[in-house]
């Protein structure tokens, strides 16, 4: 018990220190993020460029804060839709069951059987490259993962006194779904929202990566890892601060789930 506060007051710390990172990215940077200058090209990390410069001489600082500002709100997004309307199937599946569960979880259960990262890596290839098309493509792929989970909360939650007297008393179907249950489902929704972020960070990473997510000039932290690898040994620094970010933005929402009991 004591370890999983211990882990969970951790969590805590590093989500704020990356979100406060984050937020002062939004509304400044040192420099210009896409400014580049000649004469700085893979300049080591000096107290003008605390993490260097990288190969086009941009500052990496600047292009860190505001690639984690574009990651951040990929990773948001892309919770939000797969949530939107994973929690919405999910309900309804969970709720009234018989052959309209059967069919929507068949369909759910065939696209969570692919691998996420190679369908989105379909998608995006059929849409072309860009920060909306990969929202939209990882959004529709995390959609199984809450329905399934929402779903499973819902069919424990319909048997529950409450919900039975909520029908008693003549409420309508809409008002105990996302009114009397949905509520009660919170714990382990929270849970899922963490563990989908931290998924949705490791994938625009991944499809950035690949120059299948966002394009240059924008800054993203998947974006300079790809940017960077060429680098790797020269300047080493440029990949360093973006890939450190998403280490410390993952281990900080999975220890966030961490609670003792």
């Amino acid at each position: 018990m004591e370890k999983k506060n211990i882990n969970h007051r951790l969590g805590q710390i590093l989500v704020c220190a990356v979100v406060l990172f984050v937020l002062i990215g939004c509304f400044y940077t040192p420099y210009d993020p896409n400014e580049m200058n000649a004469g700085l090209v893979n300049a080591g990390p000096s107290l003008t460029h605390p993490f260097g410069t990288d190969q086009f001489g941009r500052d990496v600082l600047s292009r860190v804060m505001k690639g984690a500002g574009t990651t951040f709100f990929v990773g948001l997004c892309t919770v939000a839709i797969g949530a939107a309307a994973g929690i919405l199937l999910g309900a309804l599946t969970g709720y009234y069951g018989g052959l309209f569960d059967e069919i929507l979880m068949r369909v759910n259960d065939g696209l969570a059987s692919f691998p996420s990262i190679l369908l989105a890596l379909v998608i995006v290839s059929i849409s072309g490259p860009g920060t909306y098309q990969l929202i939209l493509a990882l959004g529709v792929l995390f959609i199984p993962s809450f329905a399934r989970v929402v779903r499973s909360e819902y069919i424990l939650q319909k048997q529950m006194d409450y919900v039975k007297n909520a029908k008693l008393m003549g409420v309508s179907d809409a008002r105990i779904l996302f009114v009397h249950i949905l509520p009660n489902t919170g714990t382990i929704l929270r849970s899922a929202l963490t563990i989908g972020f931290n998924n949705a960070v490791l994938a625009e990473a991944g499809m950035s990566y690949l120059s299948l997510g966002v394009q240059p000039p924008d800054a993203s932290l998947g974006r300079m890892l790809s940017e960077a690898q060429s680098y790797l040994f020269s300047a080493p620094w440029s990949a360093l601060a973006p890939g450190i970010l998403i280490v410390l933005t993952v281990l900080g929402f999975g220890l966030l789930n961490e609670r003792g009991e």
